[in-house]
């Protein structure tokens, strides 16, 4: 306004000429001020302080190692690098191709779930599952089965059958066990009587297990569907859980299993796990024991560890005597299963863990399980209708299903016209009327007709899934955080892409630069101790002997061996040679340095020839990762180079130095 002011005293022609040049200086001061908090720009594109920072934060947070945690300025030259490698994927066109858009629309699919659901209920769930976690419940069930798409009669003759049940046991008629013994239809109740190992959160059907943490301890439920049929279910007690803990069991097994075990055989292994009890104690060494005598094998080969269990584990004596010792390294008196003896070893104990802890596998066991996840879904429908003003007009909605209901055929081919323009309800400003869900039907069946049966009931999950696909869409700009992942995996996939096909392709098909490059650097990587010989693999015992026979006669070259183990056995034969450290190949390990005995190994058709030595320079396939590794580096910096030239990159310093820094 001043400007103008002071111009007015000049000529007209003039005046025209000075306020044309204060139009210009405004228009072309507009970039300058929508570009003020551009902290870089990359051949122009502008990039803000908030995309920067975001990425600083994330890439400079909960590192292993404090000293890799970086100061702004440092972290702006590898986020230019970032950077230039996206925008000359975008320049080559790799964000056009069906590939990286089919990739995309499933990142952005998955992470969509998490916001098309209620959060507040999902929260409320993960914390009672924290709770189904760290207490479990005993209990005992009754069975009835149904048929997997049950009538309504089905449902209510198993219904009022476990009613009738319920009664005989709150009468005291008979015990609940007698009651699972004679009416269960579960086939575990021949051995169990209905009696349940402990169990927590996910171990059971949801519906059983949500009746077996909300009945009160010592009473009975009501019936209780789930998807295998109706159950009553008899709380006997909730205890807190004692964590896990990792034991050894030396087991000797009986020779069957249904408890029909004679005195003979019952009275000759409790003297034998006695004997092996009594040598422990006395110092005998656990993984011996274990392997020479132990029936459970697949333990034995770990000295007689198994994994880690917790009080869920299905054979109560064992798990009762497990949690019951107090030390690492405390050893059971043998106890008695229905599978045998055992002696129990406790080697670690892990505590309960924290619900932080196990907050992020609870949060996805919710969200998987649609018994428990479809109430979020109710809850998250509702909450968006009222955000967005959805009103039912339900005067027309009685007409229309009256009309559809009053047709004669059970097929339609098209809408009666009595209906078709009869607006249903109201969402986000718009009306939707019959016709509206009629052609959305038509094209999710992808048919020229629809049956009655499936419109009438379908109308519910079509007013869900409109809802859902209306907010699908409106992600990006209700969520910033959203937004950004999605950019996130978008420049994740053009890096990982234009990364194999400028970098990694490249250096691999390079192999004359390959060759000069472990030429000129082949000192770099040496041997240490190593096996240096052959590790032969026979098909039977027969060719082994003939192979070992060739090998006593000095004959010591693989391809005439494995000539020979051909001819002999066929191409299952193998002998190979090579030189191997220690950790390269497991069979090498446990021949040369008593490594774990491979599960795979068959010891009387497979061993090794040579020796062990020390030193020597390793082949180029024998340090090929280690190169290929550097060249694909050495190959990034030259492209990074030509980046660097090609696209010119401006940074905003006095920005940038806003920027907080991380580094202590």
């Amino acid at each position: 306004m001043i400007l103008m002011f002071k111009f007015t005293v000049f000529n007209s022609q003039y005046m025209k000429n000075s306020t044309l040049l204060i139009l210009l200086l405004i228009v072309l001061s507009q970039p300058l001020f929508a570009q003020k908090n551009t902290i870089v720009a990359i051949d122009g594109q502008p990039i803000t302080k908030e995309e920067f920072e975001i990425a600083y934060r994330k890439n400079n947070t909960n590192l292993n190692d404090v000293s890799e945690v970086k100061t702004p300025k440092e972290y702006m030259d590898m986020f230019i690098n970032f950077k230039l490698k996206v925008y000359e994927a975008e320049k080559m066109g790799m964000d056009t191709t069906e590939a990286f858009r089919k990739e995309l629309k499933g990142y952005r699919d998955e992470l969509a779930k998490t916001y098309l659901t209620d959060i507040n209920i999902t929260d409320s769930m993960v914390k009672e599952a924290y709770y189904r976690s760290v207490n479990l419940v005993k209990a005992s069930h009754i069975l009835v089965e149904m048929p997997e798409r049950p009538t309504p009669e089905d449902t209510l003759k198993a219904y009022n059958k476990l009613l009738d049940i319920r009664k005989k046991y709150l009468s005291k008629e008979k015990t609940f066990q007698e009651l699972a013994r004679e009416y269960s239809e579960d086939p575990s109740v021949v051995e169990n009587s209905g009696s349940l190992p402990y169990f927590g959160a996910f171990k059971m059907l949801t519906p059983f297990e949500n009746a077996a943490f909300t009945t009160p301890i010592g009473e009975i439920s009501m019936p209780v569907r789930s998807q295998v049929g109706m159950h009553l279910i008899l709380v006997e007690e909730i205890i807190p859980s004692a964590g896990e803990v990792k034991v050894g069991n030396i087991m000797l097994k009986y020779s069957n299993n249904d408890g029909n075990i004679s005195q003979k055989e019952e009275e000759f292994l409790k003297n034998r796990i006695d004997s092996l009890y009594s040598l422990l104690i006395n110092g005998a060494d656990w993984g011996e024991i274990a392997q020479k005598y132990s029936d459970d094998r697949l333990a034995a080969k770990n000295d007689g560890i198994m994994r880690t269990i917790s009080q869920e584990f299905g054979v109560q004596e064992f798990t009762k005597a497990a949690f019951a010792l107090k030390n690492d390294g405390d050893i059971s008196k043998p106890v008695r299963t229905m599978y045998g003896y055992h002696i129990i070893k406790r080697f670690e104990a892990k505590p309960v863990p924290t619900f932080e802890e196990l907050k992020p596998e609870l949060t996805r066991k919710v969200k998987a399980d649609p018994n428990r996840s479809k109430y979020s879904k109710e809850k998250f429908i509702a909450d968006r209708k009222k955000e967005y003003g959805f009103t039912s007009n339900e005067s027309n909605f009685e007409k229309f299903t009256s009309i559809i209901k009053s047709l004669e055929s059970d097929t339609i081919y098209q809408l009666p016209e009595a209906c078709k323009n009869l607006v249903l309800f109201t969402f986000a400003g718009k009306d939707y009327n019959a016709s509206n869900y009629f052609q959305t039907i038509m094209n999710q069946y992808n048919l020229d007709y629809i049956l009655r049966f499936k419109f009438l009931p379908g109308f519910d999950t079509y007013v869900e899934e409109l809802i859902t696909n209306y907010e699908n869409e409106r992600l990006e700009e209700k969520y910033p955080e959203f937004k950004y992942t999605i950019e996130e995996y978008h420049d994740g996939i053009l890096l990982f892409s234009i990364m194999e096909s400028e970098v990694w392709n490249k250096a691999m098909a390079d192999t004359v630069g390959l060759m000069n490059y472990y030429n000129e650097n082949k000192e770099k990587y040496k041997l240490g101790e190593h096996f240096d010989g052959l590790l032969i693999k026979c098909d039977s015992e027969q060719t082994r002997k003939l192979v070992e026979a060739a090998i006593a006669n000095g004959n010591t070259n693989a391809d005439s061996l494995q000539a020979i183990a051909v001819a002999a056995g066929g191409n299952k034969n193998t002998v190979v040679k090579g030189r191997w450290e220690p950790g390269s190949n497991r069979f090498v390990d446990y021949f040369i340095w008593k490594g774990d005995k491979p599960r795979d190994l068959k010891e009387e058709r497979q061993f090794v020839v040579g020796n062990v030595k020390e030193g020597g320079i390793k082949t180029f396939e024998e340090a090929r990762g280690l190169y290929i590794s550097e060249y694909q580096n050495i190959t990034e910096e030259k492209w990074m180079k030509s980046l660097r030239e090609k696209y010119p990159v401006q940074v905003n310093e006095k920005l940038l130095k806003k920027v907080k820094s991380l580094k202590k």
